[in-house]
């Protein structure tokens, strides 16, 4: 029925007073008529109107009292009617309405009525709607409307969620019967009996809502409506992002929602041919069936779904590559053309996959052709307790953690999606599996021959587990933890009060990077004497951040590395950030990475000419520096982080000088110096810490520190650190130690006096 009936005044019939009551059987239940006694309408009447605004088709049964109207639970769903409810009813006659009545098409969502009976075998849309036509025949449908339907001894739910009507005479005349006919035979693109969660893609139904909206939703409607918009169905969708995200396994699971023709798919290096011409011909055959099919249905074809993996194998940015064949090149030009060339196809759909969205060349990627642009990045925490239920449902021993209770108690996926910050799905699925190998390790009897123990069917996968697991696979998108402790082996000493205010100023710019609106990325340098701490401090700050993403950056992961080299890995540190809503990059001895440098204004022939033809990589005076990694880490510095990214940049550098000649240290939002040890008070509380001396030693030590004439105490640290180790080898541990610290602090000294 056309909502407008609701609206149109009723023929004056007599109102009769009613009461709702439920149907008696479920056989009348789902036949969707109301009931009533015999003898309480024209027998004529077969539609009524109840309340004046609900309508519905009628039938007489003799076992129900006068006065009682019978309706299923769907129709007081529908109508919101409550047993025993008083209703007026009078009969309705729509045929004398004056309005258009008569049904062109109608659209039902449908899903099980329960959910046990669901079933993954694909339903014949065709005979489920003349089952459909002749079951309701002759009947009233509102907009919104619920009925349910038995189709093959299963019953269906089904919501009518929008319907044509079509003018009489108009169908009389022999018009417009043709286009309401191709109307219903078309055969619908999402399969009725879909589910979402039946893909078992887990943390990306924002992505996949997105992929439906841009790319499904105009082909759910008939072509004449989408004609009248003047639009063209999205043609491609590029799915980019880090690798184990789930881009692959979306486009795979595609086709399980839909009608369509199986798709296609084929990993880009599987394209190209070393014969000549062979790799074009290879993407012409992937487009051949729906071009055949396009010529002779048109729109009315069905939908070819082509999926490319791996696609900047074959689609690098034209001219960008160093052979001399032009195969990658002719295989981009054929691939354009097929999308959107002179014969345009409107039933494809390309859906490409990469991780190096930089890599494809621009033509693929305008509108016409890839123009959705969906990054599957990492999933978040719900998310990942999607992608968890996922895994631990799958077989596992020929039987499923959780409905076999193979799971135990003790086992929390909330937790455990708290602590895989920054895990992909690979990643979770890599966690799952080696948690299930540590609980097979406990069922494995050892000896000769290697066996399953007689207690395996006890066997439990316990958090335990789990937490071992998360040890043995990291995340690539994690911390750089192994690394970082490595600037900690010593801990932190407060061995004075700028130690603690430094700690406590870092926590503030881990907050701000967290929590400010107006600063999505910080950047502070730790400047200072050699030796002072400054990585230590730098790394603890970063650690304590407790942010998913943390990683170092620093000279000595780069022995070996050409300039091209080193600026790329510098990019790739920075571009994984951005993948993760927070991050910490740590830049230790920042001046080391730029190379050779000059450390002064000027420098001696003879220094210039050693240098030179010594080829050293990085010393106090040399001839150059390397401009490239200084202007990449200028950019990299001063680039804020995409929208709803936060970064913290902590970097340290021993040669605050050098860096400010190089017009680096404006590309800093903040600095913090760090000093190196500077009185006897200070070391004091570093040997008690340390635990080298007794407390007399350690009065002897300091005293004769203080009488020695013409030395500056100053000394980082690390270095103090270091002496300490040494002299506690020492039979004579405090003559060791104080001897050590005077060289140490007359040489550096000297070298003050003699730098230029």
């Amino acid at each position: 029925m056309d909502p407008r009936y609701r609206n149109a005044p009723p023929p004056q019939y007599q109102e009769i007073s009613m009461q709702v009551k439920p149907c008696p059987t479920d056989d009348l239940a789902i036949t969707n008529f109301v009931y009533v006694a015999p003898g309480q309408f024209d027998p004529s009447c077969h539609f009524i109107l109840v309340d004046d605004h609900f309508a519905f088709t009628v039938r007489t049964e003799a076992n129900i009292p006068r006065g009682v109207l019978v309706t299923n639970g769907m129709q007081r769903k529908w109508a919101q009617f409550s047993n025993d409810q008083p209703v007026t009813v009078l009969p309705f006659d729509p045929f004398n309405s004056g309005i258009d009545v008569y049904l062109g098409t109608i659209r039902l969502e449908i899903d099980y009525r329960k959910k046990s009976m669901a079933s993954n075998a694909e339903l014949d849309t065709d005979k489920l709607s003349q089952v459909f036509n002749m079951t309701f025949i002759n009947q009233m449908f509102t907009s919104g409307q619920q009925l349910v339907f038995d189709y093959q001894g299963t019953q269906f739910l089904c919501r009518v969620v929008d319907l044509d009507v079509v003018d009489l005479e108009v169908l009389k005349a022999g018009r417009g019967r043709s286009d309401s006919g191709a109307r219903s035979q078309t055969k619908q693109l999402i399969r009725a009996d879909f589910k979402f969660e039946d893909l078992g893609i887990g943390g990306l139904d924002d992505e996949f809502s997105a992929i439906f909206r841009r790319a499904f939703a105009s082909r759910i409607f008939p072509p004449s409506i989408v004609e009248k918009l003047g639009v063209q169905h999205v043609k491609g969708l590029l799915l980019y992002g880090p690798p184990g995200t789930g881009k692959t396994l979306m486009a795979r699971q595609i086709g399980k929602m839909l009608n369509a023709k199986e798709p296609k798919i084929v990993s880009g290096p599987e394209v190209l041919s070393k014969f000549v011409g062979q790799s074009e011909e290879n993407v012409r055959k992937l487009f051949a069936d729906a071009e055949a099919e396009y010529k002779s249905k048109g729109e009315e074809s069905g939908l070819h779904i082509i999926i490319f993996d791996e696609l900047d194998a074959i689609c690098k940015q034209r001219g960008s590559r160093g052979d001399s064949t032009g195969v990658g090149d002719s295989v981009v030009n054929q691939l354009l053309a097929k999308m959107d060339g002179v014969e345009q196809l409107n039933n494809i759909l390309i859906i490409g996959m990469t991780n190096r969205k930089d890599m494809i060349d621009e033509a693929l990627l305008r509108p016409g052709r890839l123009e959705v642009h969906m990054e599957v990045g990492l999933p978040d925490e719900n998310g990942r307790q999607q992608i968890l239920k996922i895994h631990t449902a799958k077989p596992f021993v020929s039987l499923k953690m959780r409905e076999s209770n193979i799971l135990d108690h003790d086992v929390s996926v909330g937790e455990l999606a708290e602590l895989t910050k920054n895990y992909s799905g690979a990643e979770i699925a890599g966690v799952v599996k080696a948690a299930s190998s540590y609980a097979f390790s406990r069922h494995i009897k050892v000896g000769t021959v290697a066996g399953v123990a007689p207690d395996v069917e006890n066997m439990k996968v316990n958090m335990s587990d789990f937490l071992s697991a998360l040890e043995e696979v990291p995340p690539a998108f994690g911390v750089s933890e192994a690394e970082l402790q490595q600037l900690v082996q010593n801990g932190i000493i407060p061995f004075a009060r700028h130690v603690d205010q430094i700690l406590k100023d870092g926590r503030l710019y881990v907050d701000q990077t967290r929590q400010s609106s107006h600063t999505p990325m910080v950047s502070i340098l730790l400047h200072g004497d050699a030796g002072a701490g400054k990585s230590a401090l730098a790394a603890t700050m970063a650690m304590e951040s407790d942010f998913p993403f943390i990683k170092l950056i620093s000279p000595e992961t780069m022995i070996g590395m050409t300039e091209n080299a080193k600026i790329n890995e510098i990019n790739k540190v920075f571009n994984d950030s951005y993948k993760s809503p927070l991050s910490v990059i740590v830049i230790d001895n920042i001046e080391r990475l730029l190379g050779k440098w000059i450390d002064g204004k000027a420098c001696s022939l003879t220094n210039a000419l050693t240098i030179f033809f010594l080829n050293t990589d990085w010393v106090d005076i040399g001839p150059r520096f390397s401009n490239a990694i200084l202007q990449a880490l200028l950019i990299l510095l001063k680039k804020p982080p995409p929208k709803d990214r936060r970064l913290l940049i902590i970097a340290t550098t021993s040669r605050r000088r050098i860096l400010k000649q190089m017009d680096m240290i404006d590309a800093f939002a903040s600095e913090i110096k760090v000093p190196a040890i500077t009185s006897l008070s200070e070391i004091d509380i570093v040997l008690k810490e340390m635990e080298l001396f007794n407390d007399q030693e350690r009065s002897d030590a300091l005293i004769e520190l203080g009488t020695v004439e013409n030395m500056t105490l100053s000394i980082g640290v690390k270095k103090l650190l270091m002496v300490i180790e040494m002299a506690r080898q020492d039979v004579d541990k405090v003559n060791k130690f104080v001897n050590t610290i005077v060289a140490l602090c007359k040489a550096a000294n000297e070298r003050d006096d003699d730098r230029f």
